[in-house]
């Protein structure tokens, strides 16, 4: 009999045996487990960058609070994907398909991100340290980027790959796919800084900057709103593509970035602070339009209207808001026709969404 009940006990134990093929199931605790973790990261890149604006030349050592932040989110980050990993090979899970659905590019980010940091020490060392912009272009502080963002976006991936019954609608299910966007979203527009309006709003009020060229000036400057137009368009569309966005979905994603962006460049962009403003007013224009003209890929009309409605509005606020309160140095031929362009750039990316049909050759 004993000797019976153990082989059935082994039996039992192999049928349950995870197969080749098989992977962990989703669950939408972690999903938000993994978001938040994503956020905090986030927020210690930001709180870096801040730090590095506020303090320039003054930081001298790896040891700060504001790495502490940055690191200690990657280093929870590694631990939430590593335990259930190591946890789900254990059980019978091939070692490729070990976590759910989108966290296996996770875990390489999380590898990238580490290995990033030995080739940033050995980059410094060969070329020193970057000043300014250097550092936003740093191939080392790319490699950590794009480890950064392979890390972050797991639940992005996980609700896009979820399907069926478990298709994801409203805050308590989407939420932690808005969060991801949101983290990833925001280190797009961190590594753009340098061309972004809210971050350098002081260079387009009151008067023309210095005694510079005008036509320098103006090339630099409109770049400001060229660039952020088509990461936030390829953000926000690439959202509709797959799914119904809950009410406040774009009013929550562009104010919380805008005011990353102006919260890392206070020191020297404090007094600006009405391009908040601007923001939330184009969000909240972004989400009154979503929920009118439901785009989508299936109606195409409307997708096209709102790909240039949105960036349009949301940069003609932010500029009408500092027109309002300061002016700028801007003429109306610029200040007019940036968002124009901006609107623009929206739609010609929906045209890659949703491309025109192509006649039949019969």
């Amino acid at each position: 009999m004993t000797a019976i009940s153990r082989s059935n006990q082994t039996h039992f134990e192999e049928s349950v045996r995870p197969a080749a093929t098989d992977i962990p199931a989703a669950s939408l605790r972690y999903d938000w487990l993994m978001a938040i973790l994503s956020v905090i990261t986030m927020l210690g890149v930001f709180l870096d960058g801040w730090a590095h604006n506020s303090f320039s030349g003054s930081i001298e050592t790896f040891l700060t609070p504001w790495h502490a932040v940055l690191y200690g989110g990657v280093l929870l980050s590694g631990i939430a994907l590593g335990i259930p990993y190591v946890l789900n090979v254990v059980k019978g899970y091939s070692w490729q398909r070990a976590l759910p659905k989108g966290y296996m590019i996770s875990l390489i980010g999380f590898f990238i991100f580490g290995t990033a940091g030995g080739f940033d020490f050995v980059w410094h060392s060969l070329f020193g340290f970057e000043a300014d912009t250097e550092a936003l272009l740093s191939p080392a502080h790319l490699l950590l980027a794009l480890g950064a963002v392979l890390m972050m976006s797991g639940a992005l991936r996980a609700a896009w790959m979820a399907g069926g019954k478990e298709d994801r609608q409203g805050w308590a299910r989407l939420g932690p796919a808005i969060l991801s966007l949101l983290a990833v979203l925001s280190i797009f527009t961190f590594f753009g800084q340098f061309a972004n309006v809210i971050t350098h709003a002081h260079n387009i009020v009151g008067q023309q900057p210095y005694s510079a060229d005008r036509y320098v000036w103006q090339n630099s400057t409109v770049t400001y709103i060229l660039i952020p137009a088509m990461i936030l368009s390829g953000f926000m569309l690439f959202a509709i593509r797959r799914w119904k966005l809950p009410t406040g979905t774009f009013t929550f994603l562009f104010t919380a970035n805008a005011t990353l962006m102006f919260w890392e460049s206070v020191r020297y962009n404090g007094e600006n602070w009405p391009v908040l403003i601007g923001a939330v007013a184009g969000g909240i224009a972004a989400d009154v339009l979503y929920n009118v003209l439901k785009p989508s890929v299936d109606r195409v009309r409307e997708l096209r209207i709102f790909a240039f409605a949105v960036p349009f509005l949301y940069f003609l606020f932010v500029l009408i808001s500092m027109i309002v309160t300061q002016g700028i140095w801007w003429r109306i031929h610029m200040w007019l026709g940036a968002p124009v362009l901006a609107g623009v750039i929206g739609l010609g990316m929906s045209m890659l969404l949703a491309p025109p049909t192509i006649p039949s050759e019969a």
